[in-house]
């Protein structure tokens, strides 16, 4: 079997509890964005969702919604968390490097999973975004500001997210909004850019 890409024992981080990334409930941007309604029903992917609770807040507001993690404690969280309330959501445990959706998706939130990523992988995941979302379509992305090396979560240096994120594949707003304070100390960026 081949070795996953992205070298982070997640699962061993869930036993031990070293997931200072998790919030206790909804991140105050998701709620901002869904109460403007700038996230809309539809088909949404939630990549490394872990054991947030968004998936099964957009599960209750009519999403369709894909979960990927590689994580078996994070699909168990939120398998067991959506059967409690009898939603039904597409959770899948795969790497997200090798795992590709029947069909691109209508919008993807993205709060842990990019910060949560080793930076070299970041060209291949940022590709795999644009790839897995339609086009004229949104990713919903915290770009987290530790401003120290290492990780996780890694610090997602604005200018590295512009190259990343490049004009002419993704739009990004005139003005970004400001940034939300975490529990553990860092600052998390809310941008929501559209896929050319």
């Amino acid at each position: 079997m081949a070795e996953p890409a992205d070298p982070v024992d997640w699962e061993a981080k869930y036993r031990e509890g070293a997931t200072p990334w998790e919030r206790p409930g909804l991140h105050p941007a998701f709620l901002d964005w869904r109460a403007r309604g700038v996230l809309r029903p539809g088909r949404v992917l939630v990549p490394g969702a872990g054991r947030s609770p968004e998936p099964l807040a957009l599960a209750e507001a009519g999403f369709e919604v894909t979960v990927v993690d590689s994580a078996p404690s994070a699909i168990a969280a939120q398998t067991a968390r959506l059967e409690r309330v009898n939603l039904w959501a597409q959770v899948v445990k795969a790497d997200f490097f090798t795992w590709e959706p029947g069909q691109p998706f209508d919008a993807i939130y993205d709060q842990t999973c990019l910060s949560a990523l080793p930076p070299g992988l970041l060209p291949d995941y940022a590709a795999r975004l644009r790839r897995w979302l339609r086009p004229g379509e949104k990713l919903f992305v915290l770009f987290v500001q530790t401003g120290q090396d290492g990780g996780p979560p890694f610090h997602c240096d604005l200018s590295r997210m512009h190259e990343l994120f490049a004009p002419g594949e993704w739009e990004w707003p005139p003005v970004l909004p400001d940034p939300y304070p975490h529990p553990v100390g860092f600052t998390e960026q809310p941008v929501v850019l559209g896929r050319v």
